[in-house]
């Protein structure tokens, strides 16, 4: 037999196996698990907060746990406390909260609260009952994130600086009374604040570093006298003892009054630096000085005022058979060409009955015989000339169409209200207000204007219906 057939046929019949390729899906979990722990430990890692280092000449009774706070919100808290190798400082440790992190940027100051009081400064108070806790107050936005500070031994006598703000030096023979933080104030309002208070770099007479508020800076001119109001002056009288006492706070702190001549002779405005001689004692007859100038707002820029609203009553009587008096009361602005508000306060109703419609302004009525002479989405244009009154002038007034930051302004005495950009949104005719923005009936017919250019854009119109912002379209 023929044996390579045979074998042939061997290698023929002898099985071949070949090994099929599929794809694995388990390595797939360890990769995930490995994923998510990394996800899980880097969301841990910022929900940590971020850390800085502050350090202090004084500790203050600070402690391990106490918080960080900022415009009176918790934003950290104090992990760690130590003291510096040649144990000339102490060294805080603060952790942030994630959204409060920009804090922590170049010039940002802080410094521990605590109980301060005294015939300098009293302050802290809130820290008797309950901890100390570190302040901070955030430096440029601009400004580079960072990690080391040098905290501040107090808190700073103002917490916020704006453009315009002035800054001024009164010269003294004594120091007197007035310390640091001491108020000034023009007819018992406060517009500034004293900085510092030394003697001059010759040491003949003290000098004391003045802030005044940019919406003021307008009263200060070259002719604007300051003097002493601090203490307690009694006048010893045959019938009887006069005390004068303005304010305990004075009383504490001395406190800087001031006063500036009628605008013919009050002089020109000043520039930070000017030097001023502390007067002893206020000049005959100031209360009647009227300086005669217009101030602003430091919601606005710089030597932009605010205006003069006055508060206006509607008042008519409607019904046939009952009849009965109804009013409606808001705010009006005089301009060169009239009053100018909210139409609901210058058009006499619909249901109102004949030549019963009033006007109540300025301590005085008048009748509602005549239409506006202009009105357009909600606003009108009434020609009547108020005495006494000041008036916006026309190449103040612009459309305003586009959201944009503004505020409103009612009550001339009282804080206008900010109106965010994101919180307005454009319509024809105006712009309407985000329905969470809470605004008081009271507010009707306010004068609204643009932050940018401190013009006015519009009033404020309120309603049980609406409250949006009615533009000065093609108003001449």
């Amino acid at each position: 037999m023929n044996e390579k057939p045979v074998r042939q046929m061997e290698e023929l019949a002898k099985p071949v196996l070949t090994k099929e390729r599929t794809v694995s899906f388990l390595w797939l979990v360890p990769l995930a698990a490995a994923v998510f722990a990394g996800w899980l430990g880097y969301t841990t890692w910022q929900e940590r907060g971020y850390l800085v280092h502050v350090r202090f000449s004084e500790g203050h009774g600070l402690k391990v746990g106490d918080p960080v706070r900022y415009r009176g919100i918790h934003v950290g808290g104090v992990t760690e406390i130590s003291l510096s190798s040649q144990l000339e400082s102490v060294t805080v440790s603060l952790r942030l909260l994630p959204e409060a992190a920009p804090l922590a940027r170049a010039n940002t100051r802080f410094w521990i609260v605590r109980p301060e009081l005294g015939l300098s400064k009293v302050g802290g108070l809130e820290t008797l009952v309950g901890p100390r806790y570190v302040a901070v107050l955030p430096g440029n936005r601009q400004g580079n994130r960072r990690r080391s500070f040098e905290g501040l031994s107090r808190g700073p006598v103002i917490l916020s600086r704006n453009p315009g703000d002035l800054e001024v030096i009164l010269e003294a023979p004594r120091r007197g009374t007035i310390q640091v933080g001491a108020p000034v104030r023009y007819r018992q309002i406060p517009v500034g604040t004293v900085l510092s208070v030394g003697l001059a770099s010759d040491g003949s007479q003290v000098e004391a570093r003045v802030h005044i508020e940019s919406r003021f800076s307008e009263l200060i001119r070259e002719n604007t006298v300051f003097w002493p109001s601090g203490g307690l002056r009694a006048d010893v009288r045959l019938s009887g003892v006069e005390i004068e006492l303005e304010s305990l706070k004075e009383l504490l702190l001395g406190g800087v009054s001031l006063a500036t001549p009628p605008l013919l002779q009050s002089g020109s405005l000043v520039l930070t630096g000017h030097r001023f001689q502390l007067a002893p004692t206020s000049p005959e007859k100031w209360e009647e000085w009227d300086p005669g100038v217009a101030l602003g707002s430091e919601l606005l820029p710089p030597g932009r005022s605010l205006p003069s609203p006055v508060r206006a009553t509607l008042n008519w009587k409607q019904g046939l058979i009952f009849v009965g008096s109804k009013e409606r009361s808001g705010w009006l602005l005089a301009t060169e060409n009239g009053l100018l508000g909210p139409a609901d306060l210058l058009t006499p109703p619909e249901k109102a009955r004949d030549n019963s419609a009033t006007l109540t302004v300025a301590g005085k009525r008048y009748e509602l015989t005549q239409n506006p002479t202009w009105s357009r989405g909600g606003l009108a244009l009434f020609p009547l000339e108020l005495e006494n009154i000041p008036r916006w002038r026309t190449q103040e007034i612009r459309t305003g169409p586009e959201p944009e930051d503004c505020i409103a302004v009612s009550d001339p005495k009282s804080p206008p209200m900010p109106l965010a950009a994101s919180r307005l949104t454009a319509l024809s005719g105006g712009l309407t207000l985000d329905p969470a923005v809470s605004v008081d009936p009271t507010w009707h017919g306010a004068s609204v204007l643009s932050r940018a250019d401190g013009k006015l854009v519009g009033f404020l119109l309120v309603s049980d219906e609406e409250r949006r912002v009615a533009t000065l379209t093609d108003l001449k």
